[in-house]
């Protein structure tokens, strides 16, 4: 499913302000993973919630859709499996996600060359506490 980036620059710049946003996209770069991996980061459902709501991120296959009969008169899902299938679901950046992202890498791309040699940090090894950034 693409999503279209919105037509709004000013909501796209809100968003691309929030620490939650970034750290979403940062996580997701690589890879998709499942809400319950997002949660093993240190994130909340309520972090994950903001994203799918504002389309950063979306489910990556589309989630099977109960029948009325599998909903309790609350309209909470009674099969055993459903919140555990929630939490599995795999989830990726839509078109917004990537396109903050990129902006994130731009940003980091033009932070590290405008630093002069003697700023640059050149103890990469991820052993090591003061190479982690």
């Amino acid at each position: 499913m693409s999503e279209a980036l919105p037509t709004d620059m000013s909501t796209l710049t809100e968003l691309m302000r929030k620490p939650t946003i970034i750290r979403i996209v940062s996580i997701l770069d690589v890879t998709s993973l499942s809400i319950l991996e997002l949660l093993e980061y240190g994130l909340t459902l309520d972090d994950v919630n903001y994203s799918m709501t504002n389309r950063v991120i979306a489910y990556e296959e589309p989630r099977l859709v109960l029948v009325a009969e599998d909903y309790s008169g609350l309209g909470i899902g009674q099969t055993p499996d459903y919140y555990y299938n929630s939490l599995r679901s795999k989830v990726k950046l839509t078109e917004i996600g990537l396109y903050i992202l990129e902006s994130i890498k731009g940003e980091q791309s033009r932070d590290k060359s405008s630093q002069t040699p003697e700023h640059q940090s050149y103890d990469i090894d991820p052993r090591h506490v003061g190479g982690v950034k």
